[in-house]
């Protein structure tokens, strides 16, 4: 099954908006290929919320034409205006918050961030003139993962928003089952990722056999954001480089990871192994 790639403006101001907190209720009807967590994010409402108003006793199980009562938690309000923005090479979190007269920690808890490191072409919602804090704007998913025995495919532009710098993950490869601990180390044009220990050093060379660039290997990534748990379709190489800042996992550098319309840092062009180990990580 191929996909399209997803095209996106790149720089600049993506998208101004206003938002707000209150709740509308609305009514939906499930259509093919729902599940309540994909109705949850489209909503930016919660699964548990779903469940509770409409009195759902199997969550599990909800069919084509079922009539469900969602809290649409992205009604208007006219007093906080929102931004997205792209980081450029040389901002910050302060020069960014400068510049639209808020604070960084403001801008830090509005994108769920786990570290004030942000990377050039990262997409931040902004609140203008504002402190107050607000949810991520325009975070989508590209495709569901086939079953729970899989990951949903983010493009990188949206899977960035979620994996932010700093945060830990979990891996399964698909074929052999091995798990291992991550953290997202850095990276502008896909993810450079560090194993946390040397037990997870030994995973990986156990799962790739001896380190090259040629071996790239579909796995799932599983992480918690906020309070919602995902788990992603991505590639890894198995060639560890470069640099690194955990010293005691017994390695030396980092691994680089890849979501659907990911590139290279030399080339800056998409791989062909690495999206087709995402479709495969997926289900597809």
């Amino acid at each position: 099954m191929k996909i399209r790639k997803l095209s996106i403006l790149l720089s600049g101001i993506l998208l101004s908006s206003s938002i707000g907190v209150q709740a509308q209720s609305i009514n939906y009807s499930v259509k093919s290929g729902d599940t309540l967590w994909k109705i949850s994010n489209q909503f930016n409402t919660t699964v548990s919320s779903i469940i509770s108003l409409n009195n759902l006793s199997n969550p599990n199980y909800i069919y084509v034409g079922q009539k469900l009562i969602i809290n649409n938690l992205t009604s208007a309000t006219p007093n906080i205006q929102t931004t997205n923005y792209i980081v450029k090479y040389g901002d910050n979190l302060w020069s960014i918050a400068e510049k639209f007269n808020t604070t960084m920690n403001c801008i830090y808890k509005s994108n769920l961030l786990s570290s004030y490191t942000i990377m050039p072409g990262q997409i931040l919602t902004i609140p203008v003139n504002s402190t107050t804090v607000v949810k991520p704007v325009g975070i989508s998913i590209y495709a569901a993962k086939k079953s729970n025995s899989y990951g949903d495919i983010y493009t990188w532009e949206n899977a960035r928003r979620l994996f932010t710098v700093d945060t830990i993950g979990t891996l399964k490869d698909i074929d052999t089952g091995i798990s291992f601990n991550i953290k997202y180390y850095g990276g502008s044009n896909h993810a450079d990722i560090i194993p946390l220990t040397q037990s997870d050093t030994d995973k990986i060379k156990k799962i790739f056999g001896s380190w090259s660039w040629s071996k790239k290997r579909p796995m799932i990534l599983y992480f918690k954001q906020g309070n919602t748990y995902y788990q992603l379709a991505v590639s890894m190489t198995g060639m560890p480089h470069s640099t690194t800042n955990i010293y005691t996992n017994g390695i030396s550098g980092h691994f680089d990871m890849y979501f659907y319309n990911s590139t290279s840092h030399v080339s800056n062009s998409m791989d062909g192994t690495h999206q087709n180990n995402i479709l495969k990580a997926s289900g597809r």
